[in-house]
């Protein structure tokens, strides 16, 4: 990365055309690479592009880090899937199928007889 020259960035009014200038300011505040000069959730929340939605009364603050840790669950492709469906399901409940079936090696299988293979 250090090898490559420096160019400036495109301005955002040109990447996204007719967005707001208060818009554009608050996008440019959050993209800044600089942790120490990017803009905080709290100071976003106060940001004038937020004024019509912001209500101090109604936005508490956390005394307690946010907790990453699911982050660091090991993956296979079985559980990924496991997972979507869960996501799915608390979204929308009504969208689910019915459960799928499993076979002996525990993985899932469709339930109609004119699909016999296994989930890709």
């Amino acid at each position: 990365m250090r090898k490559l020259p420096n160019k400036a960035p495109a301005p955002l009014s040109v990447q996204f055309p007719g967005t707001p200038a208060q818009a554009l300011d608050l996008l440019r505040s959050m993209l800044e690479i600089q942790p120490s000069k990017r803009i905080t959730v709290a100071e976003a929340l106060k940001h004038p592009f937020f004024e019509p939605l912001h209500n101090s009364d109604d936005e508490p603050v956390s005394s307690r880090p946010f907790d990453f840790s699911f982050e660091n669950e090991k993956l296979h492709r079985l559980r990924l899937k496991e997972l979507i469906w869960e996501e799915v399901g608390e979204l929308r409940p009504s969208s689910l199928p019915v459960a799928p079936r499993r076979d002996q090696d525990g993985d899932i299988r469709r339930s109609t007889s004119s699909n016999k293979r296994k989930d890709p």
